[in-house]
């Protein structure tokens, strides 16, 4: 991993929404790292927990459940 400030990927990426950075080797969308909290996507389409977010990624799902935005 390149990725310098992994800390910032932890408080602000999502595994559902993306880096909120652009970054390609983003270490919580890559699974590397678990993300601390929900995204401010997440906030928007009703997700409130990590919990949560793990439980739909869990689910294999192709897209979030709310907003529609692809799962990578």
């Amino acid at each position: 991993m390149t990725v310098k400030n992994v800390g910032t990927h932890r408080t602000h990426c999502c595994v559902l929404h993306g880096c909120k950075y652009g970054h390609d080797e983003c270490p919580v969308v890559s699974g590397e790292i678990l993300q601390e909290y929900p995204c401010e996507d997440c906030d928007y389409c009703g997700i409130k927990s990590v919990d949560e977010i793990i439980d739909i990624k869990k689910g294999e799902q192709k897209t979030c459940p709310n907003c529609g935005r692809i799962i990578r």
